[in-house]
């Protein structure tokens, strides 16, 4: 037994459930040099849950200790995108929560399959693009990212990828073998954006492990598609900020009209000098151009407020100030994991006709959803269906945060939750975007971490600190 005892204390990582999870010790170093002990842990899960006797795959976390003698269950951070990792999230911006909150239990740092230290595969990334020097508007958008997705599928598929695997519901499942492997009753749910879509789905089929969830930038399970019409209510908010600023202006809403119109009539010829090579360059500007600008700026108080300093230089037809913007917004690279989870959540028929009606009359078109993958696009996605996107309903401690600025996860989107979250409270932050949801204002962490303390919260607008 000493012998077993010694051999325990020298050995450099701690075996539990010995074929499915490693724990071995880790200096974790964030990106401004600060260093914490923590552990590194392995997880293998099954490629397909419902195959276990299959191919299995790894998942990588870090775990920081608890500080507190009698800690809770272990919180889960649920990183956002599809894509985002949450390792990488713990070395940046929100290190210091990721310590704060070990003042109420483990906190880990998950890469969810597909990302990060999880088995991610950057090598095969599928590059796309729709030329500057040719009119783009939804249609060839549209067919451009189509063609690329079914060739990216093709060859992931080749390469060995079962992109059939990368679904939330796989994800979900991954959660559930983490507890089970973590030997603990139940866990505590932390997450943003996309790792919202995520936590919704372990509570519709786990809710009975789950201690509390905090949910902020929530997207239901229904919400993978924008809605445009949420999109035109904050250009409207936006418009009353900037008229309360300046009266005597023309407001918002028509100086992106008055833009959008002439773009309308005919595109515009820009010749611009490309900062990266030096050379001069020709972007053929259109109205979807600026219309996808405009809503991929709306996400944060801060992004926007950088488009705005480009309106008066587009309005005096200096449109070159924007053409490295454009040149952003036509390209890109699909990856399996991110594409293959949106495509899989999909979008109810419901959903789908409420978009197509909002869309014909919205100021922003379809742009809002530009360049969303649809299943029947990538060999071996599946959609998962209304069972996946149908209405939830669980009895567990819900905090949902939402910002009143936030042009991806608007506060309708948790308040549409309601009906079967009954235990959920709702955290609005009037200024905040999509990026000021935890760290816009120091009463946030206060909250997040009463709340997981078990003390009872109840719903409460906050005007944060650093956001408008």
């Amino acid at each position: 037994m000493r012998a077993l005892l010694l051999f325990t204390l020298l050995t450099p990582f701690v075996l539990a459930h010995a074929a499915d999870l490693r724990l071995e010790p880790h200096t974790f170093r964030a990106r401004d040099g600060r260093t914490v002990e923590t552990e590194l842990g392995h997880l293998t899960v099954p490629v397909r849950h419902a195959r276990p006797e299959g191919a299995s795959l790894t998942l990588r976390f870090v775990r920081f200790k608890s500080t507190n003698p009698k800690p809770g269950a272990p919180i889960v951070y649920l990183a956002g995108g599809p894509g985002g990792s949450g390792i990488d999230a713990a070395r940046g911006v929100r290190h210091d929560l990721f310590l704060a909150l070990r003042e109420v239990a483990d906190v880990i740092a998950l890469d969810q399959r597909g990302t990060g230290q999880s088995t991610f595969h950057p090598e095969l990334g599928h590059p796309w693009s729709v030329p500057l020097d040719q009119p783009v508007d939804e249609a060839l958008l549209t067919a451009t990212l189509k063609k690329a997705t079914t060739e990216a599928a093709q060859a992931w598929t080749a390469a060995g990828v079962d992109l059939g695997a990368y679904t939330t519901v796989e994800s979900a499942e991954d959660l559930e073998s983490l507890r089970e492997a973590l030997g603990v009753p139940r866990l505590n749910l932390w997450g943003i954006s996309y790792g919202t879509h995520l936590g919704l789905a372990y509570l519709r089929h786990h809710a009975d492990k789950v201690d509390h969830a905090i949910l902020a930038g929530v997207e239901g399970p229904d919400d993978t598609w924008k809605r445009p019409a949420q999109a035109e209510a904050l250009l409207d908010r936006w418009d009353a900020l900037l008229r309360a600023r300046e009266p005597k202006g023309k407001g918002l809403r028509v100086r992106l009209r008055t833009l959008m119109d002439a773009l309308g009539r005919g595109p515009r010829t820009v010749k611009f000098t490309d900062d990266k090579t030096g050379t001069e360059r020709t972007w053929i500007a259109t109205r979807f151009d600026l219309q996808r600008a405009t809503f991929e700026s709306l996400r944060d108080p801060a992004t926007f407020e950088r488009f705005l300093t480009l309106l008066p230089v587009l309005e005096a037809g200096h449109f070159e100030a924007m053409a490295p913007f454009a040149s952003d917004l036509r390209r890109g690279e699909l990856g399996p994991m991110s594409l293959a989870m949106d495509a899989a959540s999909g979008i109810s028929p419901a959903r789908s006709a409420r978009i197509a009606r909002e869309a014909r009359t919205a100021l922003l078109g379809g742009a809002v959803n530009a360049g969303v993958a649809e299943a029947a696009w990538a060999p071996g996605v599946v959609d998962l269906g209304e069972g996946f996107r149908g209405p939830l309903k669980a009895q567990v401690s819900v905090l949902m945060i939402s910002g009143t600025l936030d042009g991806r996860t608007p506060p309708d989107n948790a308040e549409a939750l309601r009906p079967g979250l009954s235990r959920a409270v709702h955290l609005v932050l009037e200024g905040a975007g999509h990026d000021g949801l935890f760290q816009s204002d120091p009463r946030i962490l206060e909250r997040m971490k009463a709340f997981l303390r078990g003390e009872k919260l109840t719903d409460a607008r906050l005007q944060v600190t650093g956001a408008r």
